[in-house]
């Protein structure tokens, strides 16, 4: 499994994980698994879990993009702060369904589980929503990068990042991701849907604000469809 260093100084490392790929050891080799290979002394950062070393952040198997891992016991705890604070801004890009009838916009909807599947999380559109657990506040906001046919490629920002939130924030307003096996119905038989995250703003540990934009596999698909 190959991945790729797309950011790194004295307090943090930010690898580019594949899509396809866990970011946390289980069943199938992860990116964490593969990294401490290469750096062993980042597995020994006391982080989450055991296993996880300095970990910061997840993304779902078939999202690809910037996973942060912290290089000491004192970076992690700096930027799970921020991360808490929602003071980390996180960007992605998706490709949807359809077009938006606007070129912009926020979806505020919150975010529970979904009260029978364990899979998949609901948005609550109004009070006869039925959920498991305790509702959370969540807000994505969305731009139009260009459209073609019937699909658009979106950018998109999120500080918080609750469990699916853009998924299904995106299939909530009637535009699902492409390749999405949970929130579109539609079988369009792609091995991965089409998120990944591309960008991260922040200020690190010295005060200085940090900016990373790394390219997406998919960059060009929606003007070459």
């Amino acid at each position: 499994m190959q991945y790729t260093i797309a950011y790194e100084d004295e307090f943090l490392l930010v690898a580019d994980k594949p899509q396809g790929v866990p970011v946390a050891p289980g069943k199938k080799r992860s990116l964490c698994e593969a990294l401490f290979l290469d750096r062993p002394e980042l597995s020994r950062v006391k982080g989450y879990k055991e296993k996880e070393g300095g970990l910061l952040n997840r993304l779902d198997n078939e999202t690809g993009g910037l996973t942060l891992f912290a290089k000491s016991v004192e970076a992690f705890s700096y930027f799970k702060k921020l991360m808490d604070n929602e003071n980390i801004e996180k960007f992605y890009k998706a490709i949807v369904y359809g077009t938006p009838n606007k070129t912009s916009g926020i979806i505020d909807y919150p975010i529970a589980h979904h009260y029978s599947d364990d899979k998949r999380m609901s948005i609550l559109l109004d009070d006869r929503t039925k959920y498991r657990g305790k509702a959370r506040l969540s807000k994505t906001e969305w731009e139009i990068v260009e459209s073609a046919k019937n699909f658009s490629l979106l950018r998109i920002k999120i500080t918080k990042g609750i469990r699916h939130q853009i998924r299904v924030h995106l299939s909530g307003i009637g535009h699902p991701i492409l390749g999405d096996k949970l929130y579109c119905k539609k079988k369009d038989g792609y091995a991965n849907h089409f998120l990944y995250s591309f960008g991260l703003r922040f200020k690190t540990m010295n005060g200085k604000e940090i900016k990373i934009e790394i390219a997406t596999p998919f960059d060009k698909f929606v003007r070459n469809l």
